[in-house]
């Protein structure tokens, strides 16, 4: 079949011949057959160039894969011939050549190299930092020195300015009133009754706060940043946020401190009060205030009102103040202490005219003229007495000048690569020189305790929380 682009070259001869004798001079009866004749020709060309194309179009929209091209009809690339993808030598110089010349920074780099190369050129492609295969590997990703720690609970009864009374030899007896002398009026010549002050003693002693963290000496020597420092900055945060759990919350068994809350459940039970006992699995048993003695209170507790509106809020609050207040408990740095939902509640609770009640005064840092700590420290995870609600939390008031943190050992951290250490999954004891494995340990060796038990209010069962959480 003659081409069509062949059939074109003819069709144009044609219409020059035409053209040349249409435009003769001296046209006569003559040319004009000659003029018939070469317009005959130009039309039968026409006709054979549209019934070819019209061939041509047919066979491509009918066109069938040859034997052995069924399941990959891609024609084959033609063989390589371009110098810097047959020399890979010269491809990786011309790569770094432009990753220095786009100043370590691989998009400028192949900016650099489509100015340089062209866009579509060996050298322009490698720089594809996102394929490796494709010299992307000479590209290092960037890796910050910061390691992005935990979200943490905030440690704060430190913070809240307790005493701190170092206690170098472990323990340590604090002597105190226990009960006053009496006095009394009589009549004149009347023996004078004789009177006798009472006496307590506080027996501090160290409770033992450890961590140890084994690390892969391969890891520290190759690791960027250094996982050393982060293993270390990780532990200071962990034992902090440990010792003040148990200045919170703590009970005191197994070789722990004693919290605050212990030490408001020690006041109930000492004057004849149902003693607490707070579950996050099962039915809580609340405390219970003693019958109210002189100078005492029977207990600091105040049980939050499940179903809490703003004025039960506001009346458990002022509560908690008054009890303090009728326990004597001096007024000299009293800080509260709560979960930030309860938090959360207060910053946001409107009146009856849509005023916020207590956001002006929580701005500026107080809460009924007191500081407050927030934590996550204090759950809201507490059951109640029959399991129908399992939201519950604590707001404490805690007379600060009253609370003793007793420091036998700072915290004190310690590196070793020729110690052992028993396993925590298997059990077996570890060598870390076998391991090639470094140790990091972490002691503090401290005691809590309160100069006076009544020297904490307690509002428990707190469902306190904001609209939308």
């Amino acid at each position: 079949m003659i081409k069509v682009s062949d059939l074109r070259a003819q069709r144009a001869k044609a219409y020059v011949d035409f053209k040349a004798i249409a435009e003769k001079a001296d046209f006569n009866d003559t040319d004009q057959k000659a003029l018939d004749d070469a317009e005959k020709v130009v039309k039968d060309l026409d006709g054979q160039i549209e019934r070819a194309v019209r061939v041509q179009g047919l066979s491509a929209a009918s066109a069938q894969p040859v034997a052995g091209q069924e399941k990959d009809a891609t024609v084959p690339a033609a063989a390589e011939t371009d110098k810097y993808v047959k020399d890979k030598s010269l491809m990786l110089g011309a790569v770094a050549k432009m990753i220095g010349a786009g100043g370590g920074n691989v998009y400028t780099a192949r900016q650099a190299a489509q100015e340089a190369y062209g866009e579509s050129h060996p050298v322009t492609k490698a720089l594809l930092a996102s394929v490796g295969s494709a010299a992307g590997f000479l590209v290092p990703p960037d890796v910050m020195t910061e390691v992005i720690p935990l979200l943490r609970a905030q440690a704060v009864v430190r913070s809240a300015g307790p005493r701190n009374i170092p206690m170098p030899r472990g323990t340590m007896t604090i002597p105190g009133a226990a009960s006053a002398a009496t006095a009394a009026y009589g009549a004149e010549g009347k023996p004078i009754g004789q009177t006798q002050q009472g006496v307590r003693q506080i027996v501090a002693s160290y409770k033992k706060l450890t961590a140890l963290v084994p690390i892969s000496n391969d890891m520290m020597r190759y690791a960027d940043p250094a996982i050393d420092a982060f293993v270390r900055d990780d532990l200071v945060k962990v034992m902090a946020l440990r010792e003040d759990l148990a200045f919170l919350m703590g009970d005191g068994t197994q070789d722990t401190p004693r919290g605050f809350l212990s030490f408001a459940n020690g006041h109930v039970g000492s004057n004849g009060g149902t003693v607490g006992t707070w579950l996050t699995g099962g039915n809580s048993t609340f405390a219970v205030n003693g019958t109210d003695p002189a100078n005492s209170t029977g207990g600091n507790f105040i049980t939050s009102t499940a179903a809490y509106t703003l004025a039960t809020a506001a009346a458990e609050l002022g509560g908690a103040v008054n009890r303090l207040d009728q326990a004597n408990v001096p007024d000299s740095k009293r800080v509260w202490f709560m979960n930030p939902r309860s938090y959360n509640y207060l910053f946001n609770v409107q009146n009856s005219l849509g005023v916020y009640v207590y956001r002006d005064e929580l701005i500026k840092g107080t809460l009924l003229s007191y500081p407050y700590k927030k934590t996550t420290q204090i759950g809201t995870n507490f059951w109640d007495t029959t399991g129908t609600n399992k939201d519950l939390s604590f707001i404490m008031l805690v007379e600060m000048t009253e609370d003793m943190i007793l420091d036998s050992t700072q915290l004190e951290l310690a590196v070793s690569r020729e110690g052992t250490y028993v396993d925590a999954t298997t059990g077996a004891t570890v060598s870390a020189f076998a391991s090639d494995q470094t140790l990091i340990r972490a002691i503090a060796e401290h005691d809590h305790q309160l100069r006076h038990q009544a020297s904490v209010a307690v509002i428990q069962g707190v469902r306190w929380a904001p609209a939308i959480s």
